[in-house]
Parts: structure tokens; C-alpha cells; sequence
């Protein structure tokens, strides 16, 4: 029915955007897109331990993305960058089976995803709460596109480029 929300106002529950007053079907997905105008990229960085079972790190990745999806947000990618030596020991929260509590390797794995503050944090919790990520970054990463949906003119270098060609033609007359 609509693009899912980030658990805002009654229509939270069935994550559809409230109904806009005087919108026709043509217009309603623009008001739609509008109103998802809090999303931030990020990029979560995290490193779990070496001896990590895959199942476990993709049921991890999947319970992340679906907390994203659930919460209206759009997951662009997860990249795995396997298992590399570390910059220094890494401990962790608790000694596995064989004892091990000090990491020298670790696997990297990199999350790309639009949400709301408020999911970044979820995220960030589930992640927290896992025994098999030793840490875990989460960055607003920027990008192109920033630029382009910057609505504020002095901001938008594209507007100020369209602007300074509209003037110039002005002047030319």
C-alpha cells in the first residue's frame, strides 16, 4: 500500500504513510516520499570473532535487516571483507568453549543502510547485545545523492550551478 514508516502516528502499525488531505492517486506517492525526509544513510562497520559459525553471522545479518525493513528503512548492502588481522588484541564479552577471550583476527563485515535515528539505535543494541561481535561502528556516511536532495539552495550545489546559468543568461540580454 505505501512505503513503510518508521513507527510515527496510528498508521505506525500497518507501515503506510497517513493519508495526505486533497492528494489525488498521482500525487499521493510524492507526499508519500516527503514524509520519509528523516532518513540518514549509514554505514555500519562491525567486527565479530574469527571462529564465528557463518549460520550465526547470517541470522545476525538477518535479524539486523529486518529490523531495519520493519522499521521503514531500505538496506543497500551487506558486504562481507572476511577475516583479517586485527590492529591490536580485541577482547571480548565472554570466554568461548576453548577459553579464548583475546582475538588477534577478526571478520569484518560493512552494513549500508537509510533509517531513522531512533532504528540506527536498535541496530546499534542488537549488536551490542551479541556475543560474537567484538565491536561495531556506526557512521552517517555521506554520498552524492546528500547533495542532490538538499533542498536549502546555498546548500545544493547543483541548484547554485542551475542559478549562476539562469543569471548568466539574464545578464546576457
Amino acid at each position: 500500500p505505501g512505503i513503510a514508516t518508521a513507527g510515527i502516528g496510528p498508521h505506525a502499525l500497518d507501515h503506510t504513510p497517513p493519508p495526505v488531505e486533497g492528494a489525488t492517486e498521482g500525487t499521493a506517492n510524492l507526499a508519500a516520499v516527503s514524509w520519509t525526509a528523516d532518513m540518514v544513510f549509514y554505514e555500519c562497520l562491525m567486527t565479530a570473532k574469527n571462529t564465528t559459525h557463518y549460520n550465526l553471522l547470517t541470522s545476525l545479518m538477518k535479524e539486523v535487516s529486518h529490523k531495519i525493513v520493519e522499521n521503514g528503512g531500505i538496506v543497500r548492502s551487506i558486504q562481507n571483507h572476511g577475516i583479517r588481522q586485527l590492529p591490536h588484541r580485541f577482547k571480548s564479552k565472554y570466554a568461548d568453549r576453548e577459553g579464548n577471550r583475546y582475538y588477534e583476527k577478526g571478520r569484518f563485515i560493512s552494513v549500508f543502510y537509510d533509517s531513522n535515528p531512533v532504528t540506527a539505535k536498535q541496530v546499534e543494541t542488537i549488536l551490542n547485545l551479541n556475543e560474537e561481535i567484538l565491536r561495531n561502528t556506526h557512521l552517517r556516511a555521506s554520498n552524492r545523492f546528500n547533495e542532490v536532495n538538499d533542498l536549502l539552495e546555498s546548500r545544493n550545489p547543483y541548484i547554485q550551478d542551475i542559478l549562476s546559468e539562469i543569471e548568466e543568461a539574464t545578464d546576457a540580454r
